[in-house]
């Protein structure tokens, strides 16, 4: 990498730096590893969520318990689906 002779001071050396641990950060997939990582941990909080919901209104009729379920998880499946293909595309084949 060729410098100029202004860049000098701590701002550029900061942003050489940050330069260099996203160049680290994007070799390895990191950011998508993270996606899917949170992805997956939204998806098991949410099922966990439904499942003790379900629990606590056994006495409700099963079609208000689906819709709210369905409400609040179908929001998620909307930002998760393409998410997961991103990741996946993402993905070197081999």
């Amino acid at each position: 990498m060729k410098r100029r002779a202004s860049d000098r001071g701590p701002l550029c050396w900061l942003a050489l730096r940050a330069g260099q641990f996203w160049d680290f950060v994007d070799k390895r997939d990191i950011d998508k590893h993270a996606v899917m990582v949170v992805v997956v941990l939204g998806t098991i909080r949410l099922t966990e969520w439904a499942m003790k919901f379900t629990d606590l209104h056994g006495t409700e009729s099963g079609t208000d318990i689906g819709l709210k379920v369905a409400a609040v998880l179908a929001p998620w499946t909307l930002i998760a689906s393409p998410a997961i293909k991103w990741y996946f595309d993402a993905r070197p084949n081999g």
